[in-house]
């Protein structure tokens, strides 16, 4: 673990503990949020639905387990490690209440490519990555 990825965690705790949100979400084995207890981005921003979009999925991403299965390296759905989970619960954090970047640039620009490349990179934590692992998944 370096200090860059702890300080970002805690920035990440400290906007979580600042608005009532319970930061070890209760998961099910392939990564999904128990129903209930996802957080629902939408209310956090202030929007007025429709969409609605939540956190609810720390998991690996469904459609890289798919291009790696063609690549046989088969790999089963499964929840993200937890430090995988901490940095994409801070970055939404981060995103939404700091940046104030939309809830749907959130899900599709920040959380999916942050599954996608902890999916690809088995066993390799968020603090580990190379330029050579972003360009191993952008191939994929």
């Amino acid at each position: 673990m370096n200090a860059a990825y702890l300080a970002y965690v805690a920035l990440g705790q400290t906007l979580a503990a600042q608005r009532g949100l319970v930061w070890a979400l209760p998961l099910e084995p392939d990564g999904r949020v128990r129903k209930g207890h996802g957080w629902n981005l939408s209310a956090l921003a202030g929007d007025v639905p429709p969409p609605v979009h939540y956190l609810n999925h720390l998991g690996r991403d469904a459609k890289m387990l798919k291009a790696l299965a063609e690549q046989s390296k088969e790999l089963a759905p499964a929840a993200l490690s937890a430090a995988w989970q901490d940095v994409i619960k801070a970055a939404v954090l981060e995103q939404l209440l700091v940046k104030r970047n939309t809830t749907g640039h959130i899900v599709s620009n920040i959380v999916r490519p942050l599954r996608v490349l902890a999916t690809c990179l088995p066993g390799q934590e968020p603090w580990q990555l190379t330029t050579q692992d972003g360009h191993h998944a952008v191939q994929l």
